[in-house]
């Protein structure tokens, strides 16, 4: 998530109109930016939003002295409560800010707003790549070290995971953790919901209970195994349409190039401009799977497009002499 994302959500959380789904996101980050093995967090003195973050996280701790010397009783604690989740998410916003002198440290955080048929394409550390459905989030490091990949999902994700021998990868859902080497499948646990659903649909992936590592099963592709009130269900499936909404909207049948642009840059969390504006009203023809990196979606786009495109700063500009006439 970039610093502008982060920025709307704090606003919304000190207003108190975040959604439960994205204060949840928000609680869960901390929790993980807090765990012992996170990497500490340098403070930029020169960093305007977390100058911000750290005065209201100060007051808040004034307030709570305060409170506390004159013995008010648990009122204290409600200073607390909220000076943590801001430190938090202050922190947060100084990881997820690119730098070329410092590289960033400690988990990231994803968030798709709950609005229909909103998606968000993340390239992880080791090259895997998650597609995110609404609604849900997505906790995982700047960089993986150690023995393990590990991430944290909230909501419904499709993962296209890298082989990495020896380093097993583990997705935390729920109460469930996935362990996998090399495959895709798709795994989804919304808040709220009583269940846990994992499909396969490419590879091999075990499936384990995250307190008790209680092995529940092992799938192969079109398997799913479905976990609700501390039992699991294993059955056959067809992947393809349990995984159809990643496709969904990728279909471009002669679609103006600038609303195709509008449509990938929401999804890949980059800036698309036109260097000739009337390339913008070209159409295009062009179908994707959803789970293709951005360079490649742009390369088959401008191909097709007889243009060209480059990426700097996380942003990206489309330049062609534009489309001929029909």
């Amino acid at each position: 998530m970039g610093v502008v994302d982060l920025k709307t959500l704090l606003e919304k959380y000190k207003a108190g109109t975040c959604t439960p789904e994205e204060l949840q996101a928000l609680e869960e980050w901390y929790e993980t930016w807090r765990h012992p093995d996170a990497g500490p967090v340098q403070w930029r003195p020169d960093e305007e939003l977390a100058q911000e973050l750290l005065q209201d996280f100060r007051e808040m701790r004034r307030s709570k002295e305060a409170l506390f010397r004159t013995g008010a009783g648990n009122t204290w604690w409600k200073a607390a409560a909220v000076a943590l989740p801001i430190i938090g998410i202050g922190a947060l916003l100084w990881i997820s800010r690119p730098s070329v002198k410092e590289p960033a440290s400690g988990p990231v955080l994803a968030v798709v707003p709950a609005e229909p048929d909103s998606k968000r394409f993340i390239l992880l550390p080791d090259s895997s790549t998650v597609v995110l459905r609404e609604g849900s989030t997505l906790i995982y490091p700047n960089a993986f070290k150690g023995k393990t990949r590990e991430v944290t999902l909230t909501g419904e994700g499709y993962f296209d995971i890298k082989e990495q021998p020896g380093k097993p990868f583990r997705i935390r859902s729920g109460k469930l953790v996935t362990t996998v080497l090399g495959t895709s499948f798709n795994i989804k646990a919304y808040p709220g919901q009583p269940s846990v659903t994992v499909t396969v649909t490419r590879g091999k992936v075990k499936i384990e209970e995250g307190g008790s590592n209680k092995l529940l099963g092992i799938l192969t592709p079109d398997q799913q195994i479905v976990y609700e009130n501390e039992t699991a269900a294993t059955k056959p499936v067809k992947a393809v349409e349990t995984v159809a909404w990643v496709k969904k909207g990728m279909d471009f049948n002669s679609v103006p190039f600038g609303e195709i642009a509008r449509q990938i840059g929401e999804q890949y969390q980059v800036k698309i401009g036109f260097a000739n504006d009337a390339l913008r009203q070209c159409r295009i023809r062009a179908t994707f799977e959803g789970t293709e990196t951005l360079d490649k979606i742009l390369y088959i786009l401008c191909t097709v497009g007889n243009a060209s495109y480059a990426i700097k700063d996380n942003e990206v500009t489309i330049n062609g002499e534009g489309c001929m006439k029909e």
